[in-house]
């Protein structure tokens, strides 16, 4: 059952036959505490929220149980991981808030719901004049989907995507999954990268830069991260920079502070150096051989869901990823 609504932060509106919510200015949404998100998550007669909200009804859906405050089927430690994840997950969807109103004026986002047998996707998608198109997107499996979903305990997912409008800078795409398994084993990891529109060697050394030094800090090699970035279906057709880093290389990181915190990091650096380029080229002149350039890339990020990315061709459903950060327009 697929559900939408407009969410303008001076109000809430909704699709057809959907009650008007409550009133929440950005003042407002910012401050509400954990009692009053899942009040209003439940209060407009949808199932969950995305982002702040959606973490905060998902808290409401495990919240601990038993004499050991514990999530059901979790320890005490996981537990407190668990709680770790939601918490980005607010201040992640608040960044994405905030980015959208920093470029484009405003906080506008349509939101999708698609409540699916295997998983529970949530989408929104804010336009504009310098970001024409931002999706934030969420998912909770339901049900193990082999052999690209196991079996989990408990999991969570996030994914921010930028599509600006000057054909100078390209699409980012960057994402986190935190999942305990029902083998015993648990893996924080991501993935993260960046598909140029004209490449511009100088803004591409930059981006790199900030997932290096990440790297460095951490003890990693960086480049064993990035081979799977250097597949042929992404380095050679999608003709993505692989300058990011791709943590579902094997073995995967387990869930402890300092994973959490490495590949945490990692995301945000990466979106911020991305973001530091946005804001130095979205006003810069460009020429024709630009746009033609922006719309090459635009129909290869196309081509590589239909056709190359095993995620979004046996998991992920068509209309779900294609809301969340397929390109606002494709030229054939």
């Amino acid at each position: 059952m697929n559900h939408y609504r407009r969410n303008v932060y001076t109000g809430l509106q909704f699709g057809p036959g959907r009650k008007r919510g409550p009133k929440v200015s950005r003042r407002a949404h910012r401050h509400l505490n954990r009692r009053d998100l899942i009040h209003l998550a439940t209060g407009t007669g949808l199932g969950m929220w995305t982002g702040c909200l959606g973490a905060a009804a998902a808290r409401g859906a495990i919240e601990p149980t038993g004499e050991n405050n514990m999530i059901d089927g979790l320890s005490g430690e996981q537990s407190a991981h668990a709680e770790q994840m939601l918490a980005l997950m607010e201040t992640r969807q608040q960044f994405f808030l905030d980015t959208i109103e920093r470029f484009n004026g405003n906080f506008e986002t349509e939101t999708r719901v698609f409540d699916e047998d295997k998983a529970l996707h949530e989408v929104s998608v804010a336009r504009g004049e310098v970001i024409e198109k931002a999706g934030w997107y969420t998912n909770r499996n339901k049900t193990a989907d082999p052999p690209y979903v196991p079996e989990m305990i408990w999991g969570q997912y996030f994914e921010m995507d930028f599509h600006p409008r000057t054909p100078l800078l390209g699409q980012m795409h960057a994402t986190v999954y935190f999942a305990y398994l029902t083998d015993g084993t648990s893996a924080i990891a991501g993935y993260m990268d960046y598909t140029p529109a004209t490449w511009i060697d100088e803004d591409v050394a930059y981006m790199k830069a900030a997932v290096d030094q990440v790297m460095e800090e951490n003890g990693h090699d960086a480049e064993r991260f990035r081979q799977m970035l250097y597949k042929d279906y992404h380095k050679d057709k999608l003709r993505a920079a692989c300058i990011g880093a791709a943590f579902y290389v094997r073995p995967m990181l387990k869930i402890d502070a300092k994973n959490f915190a490495f590949v945490t990091d990692a995301h945000t650096r990466f979106v911020n150096a991305y973001l530091d380029v946005l804001d130095r080229r979205k006003d810069e002149p460009f020429t024709d051989r630009d746009i033609e350039n922006q719309a090459g890339m635009r129909r290869r990020w196309l081509e590589d869901h239909l056709f190359s990315d095993p995620f979004t061709m046996n998991v992920v459903p068509y209309e779900v990823w294609s809301f969340a950060d397929a390109p606002p327009i494709v030229h054939f």
